[in-house]
């Protein structure tokens, strides 16, 4: 079993001004740190600050609320790898639901692989922290397969909880691993799901199994035959909001 915290070398600090300043959309030199190496910021975050375009209003009413703000935490399923970043399930989940929303996803990405971004689930939690969202909505990755269980699970319950502790007001929901249109879904796909389940829960978080929406339909995946095409990407936007609706995570 391999265990202990990794060692973190992002600045918060530098990391909240970069953000803020791509989510207001300006196009500012990069913040670092006087004293630090460069803040790690993710690619998609820094590609794609907008929110989601808001709904058209009938009327403007000063007694709006402002709309929720969700951060999605993921793999290349989640990034829409291979995909324009407005066909990936989170922002069409934003355009369904009118919320505001961050795609820190990232391909190759889970809780103990490391991926295109370089660092595995944990190193985005200063990202959430300087974003403060209302929901932090993170889901298990088929990259973990076949690694340590006991390292699955111990990674996934700490990043959980320092996501907790980042943005304490935020509500965490978990969402199980979703493989491919191979029927054989592999057994590890339980541990990565199972291990999430648990972490979610343990900081009163929601946990939404999601089913498998790509399983039987090959016409849903690109020609890698791992990555959902617009049409697969649609068809785990339905299959998530109608879970996120029924659980009242979502309207």
């Amino acid at each position: 079993m391999i265990s202990g915290r990794r060692a973190r070398a992002v600045s918060l600090t530098a990391l909240s001004a970069t953000v803020l300043v791509l989510l207001a959309g300006c196009a500012a030199e990069p913040v670092t740190a006087p004293t630090a190496s460069p803040p790690f910021v993710p690619a998609q975050l820094a590609a794609t600050p907008s929110p989601a375009p808001p709904s058209p209003s009938p009327a403007p009413s000063s007694s709006a609320e402002p709309s929720e703000r969700v951060v999605t935490l993921g793999d290349s399923v989640m990034s829409g790898f291979g995909l324009s970043a407005r066909e990936a399930w989170p922002r069409l989940l934003a355009q369904r639901t009118h919320v505001s929303l961050v795609n820190l996803a990232c391909p190759g990405m889970g809780f103990v692989v490391a991926g295109d971004c370089g660092t595995p689930y944990a190193g985005l939690v200063p990202a959430v922290a300087a974003l403060q969202p209302d929901l932090v909505i993170v889901e298990s990755s088929s990259n973990d397969l076949w690694q340590d269980a006991d390292e699955i699970r111990f990674e996934t319950a700490d990043t959980v909880e320092r996501l907790h502790e980042a943005a304490p007001d935020a509500l965490i929901v978990g969402l199980s691993t979703i493989w491919n249109d191979d029927p054989d879904v592999p057994d590890d796909i339980a541990v990565t799901s199972d291990a999430l389940r648990d972490a979610v829960q343990a900081v009163g978080g929601t946990y939404i199994d999601v089913g498998q929406p790509l399983v039987g339909h090959p016409e849903w995946l690109q020609s890698d035959d791992v990555h959902p095409t617009a049409g697969g990407q649609r068809a785990v936007e339905h299959a998530v909001a109608s879970a996120l609706q029924e659980t009242a995570v979502l309207p």
